[in-house]
């Protein structure tokens, strides 16, 4: 009976995937930079041509069309924007977003290059079921087991129960 218990109810998550609403992360803090002249008209991760007066940005995990919002976080500059992920970097370790010209201009940053910032998710884009990842994360009902692999897939949305996030399912038991 439990073998087909776990099965039925990993199918249900898998198949509310496209339907529910996602894990809010909490929000990041860091350093931000901008990139500009050099990939303007360029191909982005995204394959979106890069334009330095759109507001977009760079980030290494969250998904493409994911909207964030950009606070700088100094004593001189008090501002946000609403920016669209839609490249991967930044490729400096030290640093969690890289900012389109139009979006550091618009925080005043674009003298410095750099700031301290504090991203908040605004929303994500809609979940393409043909393009969406499905891990049953454990298959035993060994709690002990399943924290071991939350680990594992510790950058990914995991919780206790059958769960639809937004491009994945992590179902857990």
């Amino acid at each position: 009976m439990r073998r087909i218990v776990l099965p039925v109810a990993c199918f249900f998550g898998l198949w509310t995937a496209a339907s529910a609403q996602s894990v809010q992360p909490p929000s990041e803090s860091g350093i931000a930079s901008r990139y500009g002249a050099p990939y303007h008209g360029q191909p982005s991760a995204s394959g979106e041509i890069y334009g330095q007066e759109k507001l977009t940005a760079a980030h290494r995990t969250l998904p493409f069309g994911t909207r964030v919002r950009v606070r700088v976080r100094r004593l001189d500059r008090d501002g946000s924007v609403v920016v669209r992920i839609n490249d991967r970097g930044p490729f400096v370790k030290s640093r969690i977003i890289d900012l389109s010209h139009a979006a550091a201009a618009r925080l005043g940053i674009t003298g410095d290059g750099v700031a301290p910032v504090t991203l908040e998710l605004v929303d994500t884009p809609p979940v393409d079921p043909q393009n969406s990842l499905s891990v049953i994360a454990s298959r035993k009902g060994d709690r002990v087991r399943a924290s071991t692999n939350r680990v594992v897939v510790k950058h990914l949305t995991v919780l206790d129960s059958p769960v639809a996030a937004q491009s994945h399912v992590w179902c857990m038991r």
